[in-house]
């Protein structure tokens, strides 16, 4: 890897920073998408009526390894990974992505209720309380394992975007909940919000990884062979705890939550074709069309703009504007699901954040065909390339962070 490539890579794992990061993307916007104030969040505390579930503290040296492939995980792989030598722990996370249709305070008072039938997508993860505590910090794993049905425990990040914590009542699409906790964001491994597993709702899809306690870091090969005789030819990623910000489904661009937090947060209404109608109102607010070096006209967030300009301007500067093709420019704002599958995930293209530069020559799933001086040059600059990722996705350029 490049060293420009080792510092996107750095700048990934900065995210957990948060506060910093998410104002000095601010800092860029020229005309900033105004995002609640955060409302003071009462402390973690933990429900009264359940019976917290007693777990066998790990030793000093243990370390978390995450385990997952674009191509789901085979049956029967939590148990095999659990009986090698090693292994102290194992569990099994699924996500799904909710509709949020209102948000009320513990008083009753409406504090979100988006409007013509539009809906705020929240990435929410299903955890078995009682495994899923023993690979949070210590403090929190009282109130993961007190989780209940009907309940949902938010990251501090997603309480602050929700404007309250504890007490919040919560209805969605998919069924109503009432919030328990609050937890920090590496415990909820990214996401918005943890529910019991055995609530999560039917017939929508779900994204599965598995969470491997390891004795300690040595451990890992052996679990990489067995992964490899269960899953085939399919492609998969394992990653210690510290080589990312979150242990977590799609690991290489921001989790959803720190989107919103990073470039505002929109209702949007699916659509049978894949794409999203989203509220007219945040578009006009963060969408901006401008003309930029090497491609013409694009729109695209805000706060992109300017790193976009100057990552261009830095190729055309170097005598490789020939490295762009503007024919081959496939757009920056697309509302819409990856791979415009309505029951899937948010293409962070919704947020107008990532860029498809070269499209028909780096179609998704082939082997990608940029130059690697364009490459080196779009990630000084903070964008991710989706050429490095497990599929890859060689057109794709998402923007991470300011460098």
């Amino acid at each position: 890897m490049s060293s420009r490539a080792a510092r996107v890579g750095a700048i990934l794992a900065g995210i957990a920073i948060g506060v910093v990061a998410a104002a000095a993307a601010q800092a860029l916007v020229e005309s900033p998408a105004p995002i609640r104030s955060p409302r003071p969040i009462p402390s973690t505390t933990t429900p009264g009526s359940a019976t917290p579930v007693p777990t066998r503290a790990p030793s000093s040296n243990s370390i978390s390894l995450l385990v997952w492939s674009p191509g789901g995980i085979p049956s029967g792989m939590q148990r095999r990974i659990a009986a090698l030598r090693g292994v102290r722990a194992v569990t099994m996370v699924r996500s799904q992505l909710h509709w949020l249709v209102e948000s009320r305070s513990e008083e009753g008072t409406v504090i979100d209720a988006p409007s013509d039938g539009r809906a705020v997508p929240v990435e929410v993860a299903g955890i078995d309380p009682s495994e899923y505590a023993r690979f949070v910090p210590p403090s929190e794993r009282s109130i993961i394992e007190t989780l209940g049905r009907g309940n949902m425990l938010l990251a501090r990040t997603e309480s602050e975007l929700r404007g309250g914590g504890e007490g919040l009542r919560l209805r969605f699409q998919e069924g109503a909940r009432a919030v328990s906790g609050v937890v920090s964001d590496e415990a909820a491994g990214g996401y918005e919000a943890l529910v019991d597993v055995r609530t999560l709702s039917k017939g929508v899809r779900t994204y599965d990884f598995v969470l491997v306690l390891l004795e300690d870091r040595d451990r890992r090969a052996s679990v990489d062979r067995r992964v490899r005789k269960l899953v085939g030819d399919q492609v998969f990623r394992t990653r210690l705890q510290g080589e990312t910000p979150y242990l977590r489904y799609g690991d290489a661009v921001l989790p959803q939550m720190m989107v919103k937090r990073f470039f505002g947060e929109f209702a949007a209404s699916p659509r049978s074709d894949g794409s999203l109608d989203i509220d007219p109102a945040w578009i006009a607010r963060n969408i901006a069309e401008v003309e930029l070096p090497l491609i013409g006209k694009v729109s695209c967030h805000r706060a992109v703009v300017p790193p976009l300009r100057a990552a261009l301007e830095d190729v055309r500067r170097a005598g490789l504007g020939f490295t762009v093709d503007p024919g081959q420019y496939a757009g920056c704002f697309g509302p819409r699901f990856i791979n415009r599958d309505p029951n899937g995930r948010i293409s962070h293209h919704a947020w107008a954040i990532a860029v498809d530069l070269n499209a028909s020559a780096n179609p998704f799933g082939a082997r990608p065909a940029q130059d690697d001086r364009l490459v080196e040059i779009m990630e000084s600059h903070g964008f991710t390339w989706g050429g490095r990722w497990l599929i890859p996705d060689g057109m794709h350029f998402e923007w991470v962070l300011p460098p």
